[in-house]
């Protein structure tokens, strides 16, 4: 059989296409313009070049294929680009495959679908919850592919794939790096700590005693409050940035005090926050945040829904999550030494 395998140039692709030479196929890859494809070509390959987004390129990619492997994608970027490659771009392959009249269609999704999933067996009757840009666009292009079999009759196949390693796995290798330089250590399990609760009842005390005791135990531990740091950020220089940024991942525990003190933050901070959460959440590094706000109102407070609920997946996938209740412990003192100068008068 002669099969097209689009994003034959990325590990994932490129893996498949050269297992399907290697067992006797007839393989052809579809490339973009000045991809590195001498790999491919040293393997047996026929190159094409061409796009998902030029229609005219996928015909011609096409012709003579009995089989479609489409594993080309865009994983980051604007919702915009996300939306081109892998939600329209992928109804141009279904349309070009359906014209060629190719006898079966497999579309590489991705397990992310289903958002986080900490426990249980996973199946298609599993709920679907893509929580990320990526992740959506992905699910809207399972929805156009099924269109292709429910209205076209055009067999298809949908393949859910999940995080994959092996050589050539790229985007392993900072992770890797850290490991053999010594800086991937956890605080326990690398799980984090929201503490939640109304002002003055002792948040910012218990985020600051396991700061402590982490230091004790030995531990590389960092302790900003908040949003004064990001602040401090969002007015430095590039060059300070990357070192403050530097700071913020590295430690083995970071405490962010008092988020959202000032309610909305600026749009470097709440990037910066983005960051921070996510190349910690890869490291499996703890942070520990206090809050006088409310999660469900974070969104709000970072002027962007999308990232709110981003960055909570994140923060709560590994966590636990304590709401303190009571009153001020400073009114507390406060209403005491009123009291206490009142029955001096």
């Amino acid at each position: 059989m002669r099969v097209l395998v689009t994003g034959a140039t990325g590990f994932v692709g490129g893996a498949v296409a050269r297992q399907l030479a290697h067992d006797g196929h007839d393989v052809r890859a579809l490339a973009r313009p000045n991809s590195d494809t001498r790999r491919l070509v040293d393997d047996g390959i026929e190159v094409v070049e061409g796009d998902v987004r030029d229609r005219p390129s996928l015909a011609v990619a096409m012709t003579a294929c009995s089989h479609v492997i489409h594993l080309a994608a865009a994983k980051s970027g604007s919702a915009a680009l996300l939306d081109d490659v892998n939600v329209r771009g992928t109804a141009n392959v279904v349309d070009a495959a359906r014209v060629a009249g190719v006898q079966r269609f497999v579309y590489g999704s991705s397990l992310g679908v289903h958002g986080f999933v900490t426990g249980g067996t996973l199946d298609e009757r599993s709920p679907i919850r893509p929580n990320t840009p990526y992740r959506r666009s992905k699910w809207e292009g399972e929805r156009v592919a099924r269109e292709a079999y429910e209205h076209a009759s055009m067999p298809v196949v949908v393949a859910r794939i999940s995080t994959v390693v092996g050589v050539g796995a790229m985007g392993w290798v900072p992770l890797a790096r850290d490991v053999a330089a010594g800086r991937l250590r956890l605080i326990g399990d690398g799980s984090n700590a929201l503490l939640i609760g109304k002002p003055g009842t002792g948040k910012s005390h218990v985020a600051k005693a396991v700061a402590y005791q982490a230091t004790l135990q030995g531990h590389d531990v960092r302790y900003v409050e908040a949003d004064t740091e990001f602040a401090r950020f969002a007015l430095s220089t590039p060059a300070e940035q990357a070192a403050l940024l530097r700071a913020y991942l590295e430690p083995d525990l970071l405490v962010l005090d008092d988020l959202f003190l000032a309610r909305r933050i600026s749009d470097a901070s709440a990037e910066v926050l983005q960051t921070i959460v996510h190349q910690r959440y890869k490291r499996r590094a703890s942070i520990v945040v206090t809050s006088n706000r409310v999660v469900q109102d974070w969104g709000k407070y970072l002027g962007d829904a999308t990232m709110g609920t981003t960055i909570l997946d994140r923060l709560m996938h590994r966590a636990v999550m304590l709401e303190f209740e009571g009153k001020s412990y400073r009114l507390k003192e406060a209403a005491a030494r009123f009291a206490l100068n009142t029955e001096h008068e």
